[in-house]
């Protein structure tokens, strides 16, 4: 028997089947009208939160006008199924309602229904729906939808025979239901038929391990996999995996991360494992209307991860594009390789990389890969990605040539190589060039256009980098990271005040960001603050941050904290400066903060002496003194026009 995975919500002894919009008590299925049961899931899903009337409206009424009595009446209902459990609806006067119950959510595998049962439900569906026509007059006449990712069943002769037998005893318009049923049977693996509208915008959601046995390596890598393959189809916008991979810490359903993310549909599914075979459950949801409009199960065995891949794309990539070109058809077919003990390693080492862990065992996987595969690019990507974030930056560029070389569709290696030309070699026009390659190959890449806006920035091309920066962010709504980049570019352009507002808005959503609390340092100073007191403030939070996340060291603050108290300026100014002086020993790349001390403080000399040591020490980010207002103090003179010369600047 075929089976899907059911999403449940439970509470006291009610148990709530979400994906086939079913209430049971005590394994007993409750008589509930479907408007009943969607208020019961809009109130679940929102737990311990006031949900507003017009909220319960306009999610359980979508395509109807319905007056606040109907509410109402439908709470009623609710309560009066839920029986002793409907207590746990709160009513707020002139606010809304409340659900107070702890919830237990789970994800399980449940068998389709067979026809019989089939029949028997939809004749249950039929009169309860019925019934709310009579007792709702205020709500437009339902329509009756049957939904394309049932089960297909073989039905003999005989069986046939006794089912139309049952049929005359249903009502007209259940024949009508069935019949239309039926008919759809014929058509439901069709994907032209599974969409009511186009679907432009997806998010894959991180797979769901179901047990103990499957490596999370494996789960993730699946996920990435997905939404690289998908993001080559430039008919396709795929949020990036920096976008979902938080899905599962953060807890919240699958339409509203969707909504959060800006998509049209989410790919949400499950993965687990029996014997030696691995099945992967998924399901497309339509975030509009919270209906599920596809599903399906794979399965293959462990071994062979990479036919489970290739398989699984390709059916997702015909759902969602219907019908492929010819050149879409031939990035289906193209496998990335085909040893699939090399495609494991490089997922483990993928998912070190994903979970920041940027050691030497993230390396030594996917050198591991390459032993198995020489002609696998990936790998190759995956270690210039770690190179390129460091100043052995030879290793990188060896590793991205080989991986172009294998495979010159593969855009972040362009990324990647125009990121190093812009901060490695001061190269403006082969960034420029890497970076327009890198957009030609995958438009739809936030990635790639937020280093073009950030390359653009510090070209002073103000206007173009904002609508590059802007497109990313269109690409990729919750990326904080380009937010900050964009509020940095308003700084850049002088306008302080919409660049203090965006960032404040940045922290509200993550008050321990630290690039935005850095940036903001610079942003209040331009508009008034004293320097180094904020810059005090954003030290004493950074220690205390760092303290947090590693008990084990300690940082005296008691010093700052006590000049901060006092708004001691120049103390907390001579305090940072010797601070810097000591780090000297061991960072040349301290200079440039050192710099940016005496620029704003108005000693030139001392600031152009340490801004050429940076220069030597090719200090990170070096090129943004280029647009930078803080440098302003010496933005005239000859010595830091020659540093910017030095730079291609």
């Amino acid at each position: 028997m075929k089976k899907q995975i059911n999403q449940f919500y439970e509470f006291g002894s009610i148990r709530l089947d979400a994906t086939n919009r079913l209430i049971y008590r005590d394994g007993v299925s409750l008589a509930a009208q479907p408007r009943v049961v969607e208020t019961l899931l809009v109130l679940v899903k929102n737990a311990n939160q006031i949900v507003d009337k017009d909220t319960l409206l306009h999610a359980v009424w979508r395509d109807a006008a319905v007056e606040e009595g109907g509410l109402k009446r439908n709470i009623s209902l609710l309560r009066k199924a839920l029986g002793d459990e409907g207590r746990l609806i709160e009513t707020l006067p002139k606010r809304g309602y409340r659900f107070t119950a702890e919830i237990k959510e789970s994800w399980e595998e449940a068998p389709f229904y067979e026809i019989e049962e089939v029949i028997l439900q939809r004749r249950a569906s039929l009169k309860i729906t019925h019934e709310e026509e009579i007792t709702d007059s205020s709500v437009g006449v339902p329509s009756v939808t049957v939904k394309s990712d049932a089960v297909a069943v073989t039905v003999s002769k005989k069986q046939r025979l006794i089912y139309s037998l049952r049929l005359l005893a249903l009502p007209a318009v259940a024949i009508a239901v069935l019949a239309g049923f039926f008919l759809l049977r014929g058509t439901e693996n069709n994907a032209t038929a599974i969409a009511s509208r186009p679907i432009r915008n997806i998010a894959v959601l991180p797979l769901r391990n179901l047990d103990d046995n499957v490596q999370n390596s494996f789960a993730l890598g699946l996920t990435d996999s997905l939404i690289s393959r998908l993001g080559k189809f430039n008919r396709l916008i795929v949020r990036p995996f920096t976008a979902v991979e938080k899905f599962n810490e953060r807890r919240k359903d699958a339409i509203t991360f969707g909504q959060e993310l800006k998509t049209d549909a989410v790919l949400e599914g499950t993965i687990q494992t029996f014997e030696n075979r691995v099945r992967v459950n998924l399901r497309l949801v339509d975030v509009k209307t919270g209906q599920q409009v596809w599903s399906d199960n794979f399965e293959e065995i462990a071994s062979d991860v990479l036919k489970l891949q290739d398989v699984i794309s390709g059916k997702v990539a015909r759902v969602l594009l219907v019908k492929l070109k010819h050149e879409e058809e031939l990035l289906l077919s193209k496998s990335a390789t085909t040893n699939a003990e090399a495609y494991r390693f490089y997922l483990i080492g993928r998912e070190k990389w994903m979970k920041r862990e940027w050691d030497r065992d993230c390396l030594a996987f996917y050198r591991k890969a390459l032993e198995l595969d020489p002609n696998f690019a990936l790998p190759y990507m995956g270690i210039a990605d770690l190179y390129a974030f460091t100043y052995d930056t030879k290793l990188a560029e060896n590793a991205l040539a080989k991986a172009i070389e294998l495979d010159p569709t593969l855009h972040e290696a362009y990324a990647t190589r125009g990121f190093l030309q812009m901060f490695h070699h001061w190269d403006w026009a082969g960034a420029e060039t890497s970076l327009g390659r890198a957009i030609e190959v995958a438009p739809n890449s936030s990635k790639v256009h937020h280093w073009y806006g950030v390359y653009l920035s510090i070209r002073g091309r103000f206007d173009e980098a904002q609508r590059e920066m802007e497109k990313a962010l269109e690409l990729d709504p919750t990326a904080l990271v380009i937010m900050t980049d964009l509020a940095e570019l308003h700084y850049f352009k002088s306008d302080y005040e919409r660049a203090e507002s965006e960032l404040q808005r940045v922290l509200t959503i993550d008050p321990n960001f630290l690039n935005a609390r850095l940036h903001l340092v610079k942003v209040r100073h331009k508009r008034g603050a004293s320097y180094f007191l904020e810059d005090a403030e954003f030290q004493l939070f950074w220690q205390k941050l760092r303290k947090s996340e590693t008990p084990a060291q300690q940082y005296d603050t008691s010093r700052v904290e006590e000049l901060l108290a006092k708004k001691d300026e120049k103390a907390l100014q001579k305090e940072s400066e010797e601070s810097l002086l000591k780090d000297l020993k061991t960072d040349l790349h301290s200079y440039l903060a050192l710099a940016r001390i005496y620029s704003i403080t108005g000693e030139k000399e001392k600031c152009l002496r340490a801004l050429e040591k940076a220069w030597a020490a090719k200090a990170f980010t070096m090129p943004f003194v280029a647009v930078d207002p803080l440098w302003e103090t010496v933005r005239a003179e000859p010595g830091f026009n020659d540093i910017l010369r030095r730079m291609n600047l």
